[in-house]
């Protein structure tokens, strides 16, 4: 069974591990008094992107999210599908925004 990811959780670029990303979600539901991340959260992200420019200098992180990929198909909150460990979002420069697992307060379904 797959843990459901709260406010609390911390993302990791695998192109970037120094971007730090913060989480914004219009939800209210909450897990022992922490925010549950649905596929309504939305991330941002702030560093410098190792995937280099046509000249061949890092940049700006200009993370622009797409959507959610493996989210759970059974549970919801406020109509929107809970996130899970192994859920995801794609970059447009080519890179996968995932779950740095360590750093995660979860919680199972149930």
């Amino acid at each position: 069974m797959a843990d459901f990811l709260t406010e609390r959780t911390q993302f990791t670029c695998a192109a970037a591990p120094a971007v730090v990303f913060t989480i914004s979600m219009s939800g209210k539901v909450t897990h022992k008094g922490s925010k549950v991340l649905t596929t309504a959260a939305k991330l941002s992200g702030k560093g410098i992107c190792q995937i280099l420019s046509a000249s061949g200098t890092p940049q700006p992180c200009q993370f622009n999210q797409t959507p959610w990929i493996n989210f759970s198909m059974t549970s919801k909150a406020e109509g929107k599908a809970l996130l899970k460990d192994d859920s995801f979002c794609n970059c447009p420069v080519g890179s996968v925004v995932k779950v740095r697992e360590a750093m995660a307060f979860n919680f199972k379904e149930g």
